[in-house]
């Protein structure tokens, strides 16, 4: 009766690389209030060492021992960008708050969620 073949798969391979897919994606989900709360500190650090260069650098400039170079320049220019990043994404974070279902393990709308997620992990990382 006609030819037969067995094709083998490891299962546990696949189910393991999925898993992990899977829980990398929907750590984005779960652990959003806590990467919020990181998100919120890390700005406030940055903001604060941002005020520290700024007026050690205002002291100098003030008493006429040295003028500020160009890399304190762009790096205030760079703390502000990404200030402004922050403050955007916080601004929508009661909202994304409001889509989470199922004790924070699932979402009204899985792509907004996920996409909200994921940028303040980035932010986090930067």
């Amino acid at each position: 009766m006609g030819g037969c073949f067995s094709v083998s798969l490891p299962c546990d391979q696949v189910v393991n690389q999925f898993s992990q897919w899977l829980c990398l994606r929907g750590c984005y989900i779960h652990n959003l209030p806590e990467n919020i709360v990181a998100l919120q500190h890390a700005m406030a650090m940055l903001t604060a060492k941002l005020d520290d260069v700024l007026r050690t650098v205002g002291r100098e400039e003030f008493t006429g021992r040295q003028q500020r170079i160009s890399q304190v320049q762009v790096w205030h220019a760079n703390v502000l960008t990404t200030k402004k990043k922050v403050d955007d994404l916080l601004s929508t974070y009661e909202a994304e708050l409001q889509r989470l279902c199922l004790c924070g393990f699932c979402s009204k709308d899985l792509k907004l969620s996920y996409l909200y997620g994921r940028s303040v992990r980035l932010m986090l990382r930067n």
